[in-house]
């Protein structure tokens, strides 16, 4: 249907609806008869087979089945199921884990939700966007996302940004009148698509299509999702392996060279290239990847748990080293639970507990007070909305919400005032303006109501309110009203002018120029308390080296106040005012940001400066926001964070979004960004450290001219038991406590730091010295190959399994950490015990793996090594904790 060439009613014919929305009943059958608001499900996601034949792509897995294909036609029939159950298992185990973070990282996705403001039935309510149907009446305003494709049928100051449609950065004013039929879609100007972002303004429209009919849901390829990204972290760590796996290719051939020169005749072609192969997939740490992936996904899913949602893999790599976080104040330093506390006009003032008393009567008592509270009901674009008990409830701006419900409690009812005075016009708020200006019918009468930030209609201003009647605004009562501001902003009030103009009768429509020779009124104070829990997680912030800074709309002298209540101002230097900041060339406020933590007066476009300015002193920075104009803000910093109740906009944008809103939540997700990370370095060194220490054990044998110290099907069976389970179970470690006692790790810090890999090269060592002096004197004495092969089999097995205690803290013994805490990893320790005394005593095993029975002696060598490599890694730690901790502190 071509509806942008048709008029408003026949726009409501053609879908069947009304001004006054589609009745609930209605609304419910639409829903049924035609299908949810869903746009097409993205091409990309990555389906279960998709994952599966992905793990086919692995040179391992391929070199595993040209070995096992070889052995099969050779008539191996032991070497061949060896090489078919591995392959099987890295596989499945492979598919398993990436199956399961990928269905972990799409229900994360779901969280991201966005809703609508609906007429039905004549009220409003807010709905979930995909249960929108055509013929629904929307409510559009700035920092929505557009949940349908819809027409227009009210505009006011309506701009759309339809980049994600049209590709066009510049926002689209919109309008109710019907264009031309050959109008093309960026030309539909009293059109709005689902998809797009409203940049300013407010609007109505009937919902024209919904889902797969929208213009968006016909080109799949331009649908927006937030997907898993091939992250930086990952590239680094996949090029690690694939250096790793160069090396020890080469290795393994060299192995394979050596084997021939140095015992010619006594190993077959075949044999030397199993045990090549052998060595190329027990040595290569291909589940680097997949368990990062694990990682991140665990990391995640752990952070919605504290009410953050990570809605890329990114930002999970990133928090742990953010070192500056810009927050705004309102509803994350404080409540967000915006309170009248104060009402002051030329005469009176009312304190919290008085303005309970007050009401509207007939006497007309108070009269400058009440029409205060009018103006501050009527200048308002609070939703009202009928409660579960039968009283109002409001939906809205906190700021606004708290100013009708006050003005309810006087007996000036919101729902009731909109129709006795009909709103004509308007001129809306915005973060330059700071007020907003309403026309209104009252009476016999036509009046402009205004309400905002005092500096901004002082200008304005040319008289004041005085018992009902307006005065001259002296230069005596100007100074007057210009203390009580200063006072009550002083105390961390946020404090509101409200003033009016009484205009000709015929007057409709209102512009920015006719907010002039106002009358003021008076001031209504406003609180919104601390979060009881933020001064101490504004402290603990500063003991992980983390800088605290304060970004607010307020008042300089209400943010000085919050500012030295939270602990961030010690003078008036630290406080930095918006108008100074305008006057302030980019070179200048980079010279002083690192002596300022409050930000007063500040508006949104001012905050990418802000970000910008610290991330030119090397800082790695995270900056909140829940407007249309934080969104480049958001996309400037390291990470966007985006408050819960915030616009769809920004958290469409945001990388991190706190479901509940709170700054001690940006902390714990900061603390689950350094677990995060911890974890990833512990996963790297246990796969370093044994992997290769199996490629030293064969070299050493055969360089010595002993036997082979492991068959191939013996190191594959290693595989399985040593990197796959005990590696991911890490994924579940918990952090240390010191991770937020250092200081954050500067941008490009590498995984495997100079301390860390001196701590590989040690471990590696360590382990390969003990099995090579055990399997040299175990040969010697027994003579017996099969036996002494066994021995050193059982004792890597256990040695990688038991070595992965100490290696779950770099600044703890084993004794200090809680064994059985990680209970994946008791799990994985257990099954891989299993495994090893399955190969070493049940007959088929035995068969397959070329294992004897071992006595209990033998088993006594074995605890001897591993508490030996155990405690050589103690020692190791012990040796290196002084580089491992400056590290720390060096970041």
């Amino acid at each position: 249907m071509n509806f942008h060439a048709q008029s408003i009613a026949q726009v409501l014919a053609a879908v069947q609806g009304a001004s006054q929305g589609l009745a609930a009943g209605e609304a419910q059958e639409r829903l049924r008869r035609y299908g949810a608001n869903i746009l097409p499900r993205s091409l990309r996601h990555a389906g279960a087979l998709k994952i599966f034949f992905s793990q086919f792509k692995s040179p391992l897995i391929s070199l595993l089945i040209a070995a096992g294909f070889v052995s099969a036609i050779l008539g191996e029939v032991p070497d061949t199921i060896v090489i078919a159950i591995t392959a099987a298992m890295n596989v499945a185990v492979g598919f398993f884990q990436e199956y399961k973070a990928n269905n972990a990282l799409s229900k994360l996705q779901e969280l991201v939700q966005y809703s609508a403001l609906v007429v039905r039935g004549g009220s409003l309510e807010r709905v979930r966007s995909e249960q929108l149907v055509v013929g629904d009446v929307i409510l559009l305003e700035a920092g929505d996302k557009v949940p349908a494709d819809a027409r227009l049928i009210e505009s006011l100051d309506l701009e759309v940004n339809e980049a994600p449609l049209t590709g066009e950065s510049e926002p689209v004013k919109k309008q109710t009148r019907k264009v031309a039929l050959e109008a093309v879609l960026a030309e539909r100007t009293n059109m709005v698509y689902h998809g797009t972002l409203v940049a300013n303004g407010r609007g109505r429209a009937v919902v024209a299509a919904t889902g797969r009919a929208t213009e968006i849901g016909r080109i799949a390829e331009l649908v927006r999702k937030t997907e898993e990204q091939v992250t930086p972290l990952q590239r680094a760590l996949s090029n690690l392996s694939r250096r790793i796996g160069y090396a020890v290719l080469a290795l393994s051939a060299a192995i394979f060279v050596l084997g021939l020169i140095r015992a010619p005749g006594a190993y077959s072609y075949l044999e030397l290239f199993k045990v090549a192969v052998a060595i190329a997939v027990a040595a290569i740490p291909e589940g680097l990847p997949i368990s990062l992936t694990v990682i991140l996904a665990v990391g995640m899913q752990y952070l919605v748990k504290r009410q953050a949602l990570v809605r890329r893999l990114l930002a999970a790599e990133t928090l742990g080293s953010v070192s500056v976080i810009c927050t705004d104040k309102t509803g994350t330093l404080t409540e967000g639970i915006m309170r009248v506390t104060r009402v002051i006009t030329a005469r009176e003032q009312f304190d919290r507990d008085e303005l309970a008393t007050l009401r509207q009567r007939p006497e007309d008592r108070h009269r400058d007070a009440l029409l205060a509270l009018r103006i501050a009901v009527l200048a308002n674009n609070a939703v009202v909305q009928p409660g579960r008990d039968g009283a109002s409830v409001y939906l809205g701006d906190t700021t606004e919400t708290a100013l009708a419900e006050q003005g309810q409690s006087a007996g000036l009812d919101k729902d009731i005032l909109d129709k006795a005075f009909m709103r004509l016009a308007e001129v809306p708020f915005d973060s330059r303006r700071k007020f907003m200006a309403t026309l209104h019918r009252v009476d016999h009468e036509t009046a402009l109501y205004a309400k905002g930030a005092f500096e901004a209609l002082l200008p304005r201003l040319g008289f004041y309110e005085e018992n009902g009647r307006p005065k001259k605004l002296s230069p005596r009562q100007l100074e007057w009203f210009l203390g009580q501001e200063a006072e009550f902003s002083g105390q961390g009030l946020r404090v509101l002018a409200v003033a009016y103009k009484l205009c000709p009768l015929d007057k409709k429509t209102l512009a920015d120029s006719d907010v002039d020779d106002l009358t003021l009124v008076g001031f209504i104070a406003l609180s919104d308390p601390l979060r009881v829990d933020v001064k101490n997680t504004i402290e603990r912030a500063k003991s992980a080296g983390i800088r605290v800074v304060m970004i607010t709309g307020d008042h300089e002298r209400t943010a000085e106040a919050i500012g030295r209540e939270l602990g961030l101002v010690a003078d008036t230097k630290s406080v930095l005012n918006g108008k100074y900041l305008k006057e302030t060339s980019d070179a200048e406020l980079s010279s002083l940001i690192e002596r300022i933590n409050v930000f007063a007066r500040i508006d949104p476009a001012d905050k990418i400066r802000i970000v910008q300015a610290w991330q030119k002193q090397g800082q790695i920075v995270a900056m909140t926001g829940d407007g249309v104009n934080d969104s480049p803000a958001l996309k400037a910093a390291d990470i966007g964070v985006a408050v819960g109740s915030g616009t769809d906009i920004a958290k469409q944008i945001a990388d991190l979004v706190l479901l509940d809103d709170r700054f001690s939540t940006i902390i714990a997700a900061v603390e689950e960004g350094r677990r995060i990370y911890q974890n990833i370095q512990k996963v790297l060194l246990y796969l370093l450290s044994f992997s290769l220490a199996e490629v030293a054990l064969i070299a050493v044998s055969l360089a010595a001219g002993w036997p082979l110290a492991l068959l191939p099907a013996q190191i594959l069976w290693l595989n399985l038991v040593q990197d796959t389970f005990p590696a991911v179970s890490l994924a579940f470690d918990a952090g240390d406590p010191e991770n937020m006692k250092d200081l954050p790790r500067p941008k490009g810090t590498r995984v495997l730091t100079p301390a860390l890999a001196k701590f590989v090269a040690l471990v590696i060592g360590a382990s390969s010295i003990l099995l090579i002096v055990t399997y040299g004197l175990a040969y010697r004495i027994t003579q017996d190959e099969v036996f002494t092969r066994t021995i050193v089999f059982a004792a890597l097995g256990v040695v990688s399994l038991f070595v992965v205690y100490p290696v779950r803290s770099l600044r703890r013994g084993v004794w200090q950490i809680a064994v059985f805490s990680n209970r994946y990893l008791t799990a994985a320790v257990l099954f891989g015990i299993v495994m090893l005394v399955a190969a070493i005593y049940l007959p088929p095993l035995q068969t397959l793996l070329g294992t004897v029975p071992l006595p209990l002696t033998a088993w006594g060598i074995i605890a001897a090594l591993a508490l030996a490599a155990i405690g050589l890694i103690e020692a190791g730690k012990r040796l290196l904790s002084g580089r491992l901790a400056a590290e720390a502190k060096r970041r």
